[in-house]
Parts: C-alpha cells; sequence; structure tokens
C-alpha cells in the first residue's frame, strides 16, 4: 500500500471456497497476505489469480467476485479518501427529510 492510499478494509479472513463481491470498485488495491483468490469483474474476459503477497488493483466499476481458492487474508485499499456518489448524498438528504419523527409512546396494560 502506498503512502497516499487509505485502507478500506483490513485483515478481511476468507475461508476456502468464500467469496468477497465488490460493487463499483474502481482503483480498489486487493493486497493477498496469505493464501490465494481466483479474481474476475465484470465486463473482463480475463480472470486473474492473485496469490500470497501479490496485489491487483481493479480496473473498472461494476461487480468484482474474488474467490478463495484456500483460506486467505485480504486487505482493501482505495487511492484517495472516496466522495459519496450524488445518488447516496440524495438519499441520505430526502432519508432524513422524509423518515418519520420519533414520537414517545406509553405502553398500557
Amino acid at each position: 500500500m502506498r503512502p497516499d492510499e487509505y485502507l478500506v478494509q483490513g485483515s478481511i479472513g476468507m475461508t476456502r471456497g468464500s467469496i468477497l463481491r465488490i460493487e463499483d470498485g474502481c482503483d480498489i488495491l486487493i493486497h493477498v497476505w496469505e493464501g490465494s483468490l481466483w479474481l474476475t469483474q465484470e465486463g473482463d474476459p480475463r480472470d486473474r489469480y492473485v496469490g500470497a503477497g501479490r496485489w491487483f488493483r481493479l480496473d473498472r466499476n461494476g461487480t468484482a467476485i474474488a474467490y478463495a481458492m484456500r483460506r486467505a487474508v485480504v486487505t482493501l485499499a482505495a487511492p484517495a479518501a472516496a466522495k459519496p456518489s450524488l445518488g447516496a448524498r440524495l438519499r441520505r438528504f430526502w432519508a432524513g427529510r422524509l423518515a418519520p419523527h420519533a414520537r414517545p409512546t406509553t405502553a398500557s396494560l
């Protein structure tokens, strides 16, 4: 991991046969510390094998699937702090305006 990157998710333990799904993760760095992964990206006909001590940077958005060929430990890093998408910001804005306000309730028996 370079000094200008930040850790998105550290030390993900994956058992053999488990799957890690990453949505719209262009530029996310997947570093395999132990074990090995079979990696595929949506829209890319090539699959990749990433062994212990190696890494791969996702080069496109869409769905990426990492399959643990054997027990693995991986970390995810990004090149810069990710800004929330416009859609995510609008959903958060409207959720705060449209959510019902909390009202205290009393239970009667």
